[in-house]
């Protein structure tokens, strides 16, 4: 394609790059957009069974989906939205496995994401000051809520207002009610035991295979759609970004390196500003490339810092059963979509049950649905109760010990692949212990049974299936699993603490943003994206002030 004049490349196209582009394009810059995958069309992305089914079996027995097979997203999206792991592949230590999930195409992993937005509360940007442990965020509460409102209100976030300290309230257009088993649920749980229990907050149900349009909890749905519109943006798709590199008196990135992921070719292209949106580990990818250490003409990281301190949120998932008192058998396989905003959750934060017995830093929080899992009558073995799970996640503290390196090894284009180095530690060991028995707790104040899949469903031979299954194994699952990693780059104050300044911008490199998860300094324990999304709108907003800085 015929590449048009432009002011700003953005590198990636998913949540963050939507935000991006969008806000860039508002403000009159043109913006030429860098994706990995191809520019696919709706009906490409819908799901369609049993097709999805077929290629999903592919997808293992090829072992192009390996470790993405473990994710449960998996088997419920269209698994082409899912990377070829043969194509783009990464290495983990034997004992140590990393489960990355990997979205190249229009609109990244933001056509598998869940679309849950939970706020940070303001002391989640500074939890040191409670603990003394880690880093504080180089912003507060304030700098990002202007940004948290403007992207609630533009792409239409259904939720009620709680009025906890844990999740601020946020712009909703209205709420996903919930329903009379998650009520009835959500009662025990709080006249017995005197938890926090909310109406989860987020983007209404993805959008079904025999709809038209892209869902608004996708980049395509809202902000890129948007982005297009005002005529600033145009797209580049099937290239990969190897590197940039910069000029050594200025030390400002002059030229990146683009593969044409069809033919092999290698294109520079000249930039004034680059904006990394890539996703963590792909943007970290990138920078480890671009460093001086790895390319001559690349930028330096004072900090030293550069590729450490990956962060994830722990996890435990449990299914369950509850008596069904309300009557309501779903004898029409009717159930309500599971959706970000069509849940609930637990939101402890670091309020959390029984303190005497917490022996970590940091919280978590726990969300969970009762029969929404779309499961058909003859697939049930108990059709007198109602299924459900709990999913607790909780904040990973930053260790730097947690890295992501190039490997001597590349991929077929001849560019070094990332090597992943991450286990728990034992604040997260102790803590996943704490949240295994506040779930048992919730379950049983409900006068729910905890129930393993095969115990749930009548299919032949389940359980030599989940068995295999990291998932559902009833073990921690490995990291990556949550698909919440960020960090490896951080903000920071000075550059000998952080690779970037507070409006995102590596230090000596000052027209290089990094605004996906790689910039966090902490993980906190809520879902990353709408702070993710509120984090790119103030940097871009702020471009033209940080680039004269």
């Amino acid at each position: 394609m015929e590449i048009n004049p432009y002011d700003a490349i953005v590198v990636g196209s998913g949540a963050t790059g939507g935000v991006a582009a969008l806000t860039l394009a508002q403000q009159g810059i043109r913006v030429l957009i860098i994706e990995a995958g191809p520019q696919i069309k709706r009906n490409q992305a819908s799901s369609n069974e049993p097709k999805d089914t077929f290629n999903r079996l592919s997808g293992i027995v090829s072992r192009k989906h390996a470790n993405q097979i473990n994710h449960p997203g998996y088997w419920k999206n269209n698994p082409n939205l899912y990377a070829d792991e043969l194509e783009h592949p990464y290495s983990y230590p034997k004992d140590k496995p990393f489960l990355w999930t990997q979205g190249k195409q229009y609109g990244g992993k933001s056509l598998t994401w869940g679309g849950i937005t939970l706020r940070f509360s303001p002391d989640d940007f500074h939890p040191s000051k409670k603990d003394g442990f880690g880093p504080n965020w180089p912003i507060s509460y304030n700098d990002l809520s202007p940004h948290y409102d403007f992207i609630e209100e533009f792409c239409g976030i259904y939720g009620q207002k709680d009025d906890l300290k844990e999740v601020p309230n946020g712009k909703y257009i209205g709420e996903i009610p919930l329903t009379n088993i998650e009520n009835i649920f959500g009662n025990h749980i709080k006249s017995k035991l005197n938890y926090p229990f909310i109406q989860s907050r987020g983007f209404d149900r993805n959008s079904s295979v025999r709809e038209k349009y892209w869902p608004k909890s996708s980049s395509v749905g809202t902000t890129l759609q948007k982005a297009i519109d005002t005529g600033n943006v145009q797209i580049l798709s099937n290239h990969l970004v190897e590197s940039f590199e910069t000029d050594k008196i200025t030390e400002l990135a002059t030229t990146i390196t683009i593969i044409n992921l069809e033919n092999g070719y290698r294109k520079i292209l000249n930039c004034d500003l680059i904006i990394l949106c890539a996703s963590t580990i792909s943007t970290l990818r990138i920078l480890l490339n671009s460093e001086s250490k790895s390319n001559s003409s690349g930028f330096k990281d004072t900090s030293g810092k550069l590729g450490k301190f990956l962060m994830d949120h722990i996890s435990i998932c449990r299914f369950f059963t509850v008596p069904n008192t309300t009557q309501t058998k779903n004898t029409l396989n009717s159930y309500p979509e599971l959706s970000g905003a069509g849940s609930f959750f637990i939101p402890f934060g670091t309020n959390l049950p029984k303190p005497e017995s917490i022996n970590f830093l940091r919280g978590y929080g726990i969300w969970g649905a009762i029969d929404r899992l779309g499961i058909p009558r003859f697939l049930r073995k108990d059709l007198n109760s109602s299924c459900g799970f709990l999913i607790a996640h909780g904040e990973v503290l930053p260790r730097k010990e947690n890295s992501v390196t190039l490997s001597k090894k590349k991929d077929r284009w001849g560019v070094p692949i990332p090597h992943i180095e991450f286990e728990w530690g034992e604040n997260e060991l102790n803590m996943a212990k704490h949240m295994e028995n506040t779930i048992k707790e919730s379950i049983k104040a409900a006068d729910g049974k905890i129930k393993s899949i095969d115990e749930l469903l009548n299919i032949p031979y389940a359980g030599f299936f989940t068995k295999k299954s990291i998932a559902l194994s009833g073990n921690i699952p490995p990291p990556g699993y949550y698909i919440h990693e960020v960090g490896g780059a951080a903000m920071g104050l000075s550059e000998e603490e952080s690779v970037l300044n507070k409006f995102n911008r590596l230090w000596r490199c000052k027209n290089v943003l990094v605004l996906d998860g790689a910039c966090w300094p902490t993980s906190s324990w809520q879902s990353p994206t709408l702070t993710m999304m509120a984090i790119s709108r103030r940097a871009c907003l702020n471009i033209k002030r940080t680039l004269k800085a």
